[in-house]
């Protein structure tokens, strides 16, 4: 079986931050990092970014989640995790803070077990001994309350040295520890010995080098503060635990890993037929394009029957009018490239370098190597930093461009490429009561149906009286006739373009582009669901998006607007009658 990898991690911080002595997109470099090593799941300390929040990095291949203090309030603390982003698909629950330097996660594993995943940032030696007791009394009741038969898996910078004496604390600590102890060790201890936990970086034999994680910037001297942590009962699923030190990323403390034997339960296939691809009705502006599909359709639109079943006839149009515009136009590509990406190559080669020297300097610390490794460091940041401002000031132009010939979609898509990913909102969502905090994504699907349930189907409250007095019009008697070619002609070309298709995944830009058989082949639909008054379910259905008001609570949803996407050919129908 192949073991599942978690790893811990002080990143110091994961702001970007232009005076600082670092590079800047620090997820993307920390997460190309966490990939060299095949990191599943990563626990990260001192990310000091505010509040909670997610951030899907493509290029790197991982999502971040953190947990911080409110941006008015100094960032000191913040942890978070960061998770291939294949697995986040596979989790029952998001990541919860609990406070500024405690998160937890859930993972459902194979033969309906759990395991829980408990992020942690321990106060330094520092830190006055009360703000240490509660961080500790909140980790030991969030220890308590996981259930016996669950795995447990505590990651972290705890700040404390554990030491050597796996004597007297059989089971706690294996037989390859290294320093000495100190006051923050003998809480982590006493927390170990009160849930028999086993701290997995002693167990194994390892060089030093393996068996610590910081350096103390005064004395130079190596300690272990980084831990990865289990259940004793589950010692056999550790494969090892071991410091990186080839882990690098302007920080001070080295990745640790742990191989661990669990099996996490695989996502469900979907049942049925799989969703529609968005199409790239971009490609349209191209008169070459815009020609061959609407050739095409008038060429396969002579297969389409339309009969009196109106569903029948309903999918026969539209699966062939999907399937013309998907093999001529094809689907959108989905990716967000910006300054870093898309200097990928060059950016890979300078990692490569740093890396390079830094196996040297490891093997050497020679005053000659670490001038090298300070050369490189500092070689990359400005390079980087190059390289992103070359790409802003090329960017500018194009924006620029795109306003004068008022092409404002692409405008605005260009706009958004110059901040990069953008961190979205924890989608975690408060009860209507507003007492309990919903992570699990069925509670939250649940809670969103329950609040758009109340949005829009309210009871009607009508005056009959004042409808009677109002002056009464002439019945027009031709609203009862089926609409018309010429009706449909005139909605069709009214459509707007630049609009986000319904469940069927048929944009505007298709219909503008059918011609006089296929909006015949459309009207004659129109025609039998008018007769028969039955429509087909898709025009009936509604697929609901909710955008954040910028106000207000994110985890409330009447700070949400919800907005519904329609079948376009539903909308016509309704628009031509």
């Amino acid at each position: 079986m192949k073991p599942f990898i978690f790893g811990t991690w002080n990143v110091r911080t994961l702001l970007d931050n232009a005076q600082a002595n670092r590079p800047e997109r620090r997820t993307a470099l920390v997460g190309r990092e966490l990939a060299r090593y095949k990191v599943d799941i990563a626990a990260l300390s001192e990310t000091r970014l505010a509040e909670e929040g997610q951030l899907k990095e493509t290029g790197a291949g991982y999502t971040f989640f953190w947990s911080g203090r409110a941006k008015d309030d100094r960032r000191e603390a913040g942890f978070g995790f960061a998770v291939r982003n294949e697995l986040v698909n596979k989790l029952s629950s998001l990541p919860q803070g609990i406070n500024d330097r405690i998160m937890t996660m859930k993972l459902t594993l194979t033969g309906k077990k759990q395991a829980t995943i408990i992020s942690a940032y321990a106060p330094t030696m520092t830190n006055p001994d009360d703000i240490k007791d509660q961080f500790y009394e909140k980790l030991n009741s969030l220890v308590t309350a996981v259930p016996k038969t669950e795995k447990l898996i505590i990651l972290g910078d705890f700040n404390a040295r554990v030491g050597v004496d796996h004597q007297s604390l059989e089971n706690i600590l294996g037989k390859n520890g290294i320093g000495g102890c100190n006051s923050n060790g003998l809480l982590l201890l006493q927390l170990c010995a009160e849930h028999e936990l086993l701290v997995t970086n002693t167990v194994f034999r390892l060089p030093a080098r393996n068996r610590t994680s910081w350096m103390h910037p005064r004395s130079k001297h190596w300690h272990l503060i980084d831990y990865v942590i289990v259940r004793q009962r589950d010692r056999q699923d550790v494969r090892v635990t071991k410091a990186m030190c080839g882990a690098e990323c302007w920080t001070d403390h080295r990745l640790i890993i742990s191989k661990i034997n669990i099996r996490i339960l695989p996502k469900r296939r979907p049942q049925g037929k799989p969703a529609p691809k968005r199409l790239n009705v971009v490609s349209l502006k191209k008169q070459a394009v815009s020609t061959e599909l609407k050739e095409t359709l008038e060429e396969r639109g002579q297969q389409i029957q339309i009969s009196d079943n109106v569903v029948e006839s309903w999918e026969a149009f539209r699966d062939e009018v999907y399937r013309t515009a998907y093999e001529t136009i094809g689907q959108t590509k989905r990716k967000h490239q910006d300054w870093f990406d898309e200097n990928n190559a060059e950016i890979n080669n300078l990692l490569e370098e740093k890396y390079r020297i830094k196996r040297v300097l490891e093997n050497n610390k020679s005053p000659a190597n670490q001038a090298a490794y300070n050369n490189i460091r500092s070689t990359v940041q400005q390079k980087l930093r190059q390289m992103q401002d070359s790409w802003l000031k090329q960017k500018a132009e194009e924006i620029q461009n795109y306003a004068d010939n008022k092409d404002m979609k692409v405008f605005y898509d260009a706009i958004k490429t110059v901040y990069g990913p953008q961190p979205a909102s924890s989608s975690s969502l408060l009860s209507a009561d507003g007492q309990k905090l919903l992570t699990e994504k069925a509670h939250i699907l649940d809670r969103w149906a329950e609040h758009f349930d109340a949005v829009l189907n309210r009871l009607p409250h009508i005056n009959e009286e004042a409808i009677n007095r109002l002056p009464q019009n002439t019945i027009n008697l031709n609203m009862g006739n089926p609409p018309t070619l010429p009706e449909l002609e005139k909605d069709v070309h009214q459509l707007s373009s630049g609009k986000a298709p319904g469940a069927d995944a048929i944009p505007a830009e298709v219909y503008k582009h059918t011609g006089p058989l296929l909006r015949n082949k459309l009207n004659q639909l129109i025609d039998v669901i008018w007769d028969q008054e039955i429509a087909p379910q898709e025009f009936k259905d509604a697929s609901i998006i909710h955008l954040y008001k910028r106000k207000g609570n994110r985890q409330v949803c009447d700070n949400h607007r919800g907005i519904s996407l329609l079948c376009i050919a539903g909308t016509s129908a309704h628009r031509s009658s």
